[in-house]
């Protein structure tokens, strides 16, 4: 329950290959869990939409009734209100309960609602924080973030996991009217402060006087105050580029399919899906140092920079060399390799009978894993 379960949706689904698998979530969340889901689980939901926690006086006993039959709860990101009440009934369950933080400690995403988050530490949010049996982060650079938050609890580290969509290369190539021979550098994420897509314009103009041939890619919901900024800046420097808008599940992956490089700039990420599903699609990827995915660099499968200059040249070097870029697509589908729903399910049912109450049956792998370093 709680927050985005795209990636419990992933793993119910992996489970179910050998258990019976039986999803609660609300409705709250029910925009998030796959359909296809339902075609292999029970999905069950509470209704929470229409029952604002102070109009509801019988919530919480009805989830701690209910709660009794799970076999674990999982709650997404903390600032939320299925997240306070999971913190209200967790002393009631027998059941291991794991806080999926997703980035909710980094410093950037703390500055977000500043105050607000400041005044619910202060009444006792750390307290329900420490209520759960252990914190799930997606990468180690979180682990520090949350032991200063005040989170005494074991810190597991759980990359999410991606599900390519098989895509043919020319699909979107041929709805944009671009040949074969034009390159394609795409960015798929948010357009945010934090993202930083400005200052990644900036380095795509300057690929652009030097790469002649290309066409940069922009797919996001750009009808923000900071998307307008974003296309203005487009705009004003004469960048060839396409801004899509949001994307669905197939438009995505037949982006991807079409994409020569994958640029993100991001001041800070936990975990970025579209870098995974990038390197799931065998795309070369760029990314800053704020991405926290130095793997990139460190595996072939890409360049890890620090500067709008270093991302251009990083870029600039992809495009003009097909022998590198082909080198480092094969090393993105290897590093792909450590994001399957399978190499999430072993490490989650890990965590899982690490964490079991005593009497409670271990499920699949019962050998232990030890946590990411913890500060």
């Amino acid at each position: 329950m709680g927050g985005s379960i795209a990636s419990i949706g992933t793993l119910a689904k992996v489970l179910s290959r050998e258990h019976t698998v039986e999803v609660w979530t609300s409705d709250h969340d029910s925009e998030y869990l796959d359909p296809a889901v339902s075609s292999v689980c029970t999905v069950r939901m509470f209704r929470l939409a229409s029952k604002p926690f102070f109009l509801a006086p019988g919530l919480l006993p009805a989830l701690i009734s209910e709660g009794r039959k799970f076999d674990a709860f999982n709650v997404f990101h903390f600032w939320t209100f299925t997240g306070l009440v999971a913190g209200l009934i967790l002393p009631f369950q027998q059941a291991p309960s794991f806080i999926h933080t997703q980035g909710i400690f980094l410093p950037v995403a703390l500055r977000h609602h500043r105050r607000r988050k400041q005044v619910a530490r202060l009444l006792g949010a750390a307290r329900l924080l420490s209520r759960f049996t252990a914190v799930i982060a997606c990468n180690p650079v979180e682990v520090p973030a949350i032991r200063k938050w005040g989170s005494p609890k074991t810190i597991h580290v759980l990359r999410n996991p991606v599900i390519p969509v098989p895509a043919e290369r020319g699909g979107l190539r041929g709805r944009l009217g671009l040949s074969e021979d034009v390159r394609v550098v795409a960015y798929l994420n948010r357009f945010d402060p934090i993202k930083r897509v400005v200052e990644l314009c900036q380095a795509f103009r300057v690929v652009q006087d030097r790469c002649q041939d290309t066409v940069f890619v922009l797919a996001g919901d750009a009808a923000t105050p900071y998307g307008r900024e974003v296309q203005a800046y487009a705009a004003r420097s004469g960048l060839r580029a396409r801004f899509l808008g949001h994307l669905g599940l197939r438009d995505k992956w037949s982006l991807l399919a079409d994409a020569d490089v994958l640029c993100q700039y991001s001041a800070q990420e936990a975990h970025s899906n579209a870098l995974t599903e990038a390197l799931s699609a065998g795309v070369p990827v760029v990314a800053s140092r704020g991405c926290n995915f130095d793997e990139i660099g460190t595996e072939g499968a890409g360049f890890n920079v620090d500067s709008v200059e270093e991302m251009a040249n990083a870029t600039i070097r992809l495009l003009e060399d097909d022998g590198l870029r082909g080198r480092m697509s094969a090393q993105a589908l290897q590093l792909a390799r450590n994001y399957t729903p399978e190499a999430a399910a072993k490490t989650y049912l890990r965590i899982y009978n690490e964490c079991r109450s005593p009497g409670i049956p271990a499920v699949g792998d019962a050998a232990p894993v030890h946590p990411e370093s913890r500060s």
